[in-house]
């Protein structure tokens, strides 16, 4: 799937995102198609390791494997991390962070892969949001998803 960073929230709308709440996209990439490219904080790096392994929310049946080129050959499917010793299993679920005027920011957590492996530069209040840890919780089980 492929949305333009900062574009409305699209992928499952009206699942956890309540009325009135306006949810944008960050990190939905696809082959073939061009992406901001750069340097994050080493800070930044580790904060989304642990919100990719703590805070995964909206979580599907299967993965999604990463679809842009991998210069060492085929890409991993599913892709792995370890985060401080736990191993993550990226491509299943979104993570979702408040920015500071109230907007939700949703990315696959595959985002985490995107950076370390692809050098993509998410928004700038992207990197904030991740780096101040403020990620929205999902619902508690059996509460309603909005």
């Amino acid at each position: 799937m492929r949305y333009e960073d900062g574009s409305p929230y699209a992928y499952t709308p009206g699942i956890g995102v309540p009325q009135g709440v306006q949810a944008i996209n960050v990190g939905w990439l696809e082959r073939q198609e061009e992406f901001p490219r750069g340097e994050v904080p080493t800070e930044f790096v580790h904060a989304l390791a642990v919100m990719c392994r703590d805070n995964s929310t909206n979580r599907m049946r299967g993965w999604q494997g990463c679809t842009l080129p991998h210069p060492e050959g085929k890409p991993p499917y599913p892709v792995v991390v370890d985060v401080d010793g736990t191993e993550v299993t990226l491509g299943s679920a979104e993570i979702r962070l408040l920015a500071r005027d109230g907007r939700w920011l949703i990315a696959p957590n595959l985002v985490l892969h995107y950076v370390a492996a692809h050098g993509y530069l998410p928004p700038r209040e992207f990197i904030e949001a991740v780096t101040a840890r403020r990620a929205i919780p999902e619902p508690p089980s059996g509460m309603p998803r909005f």
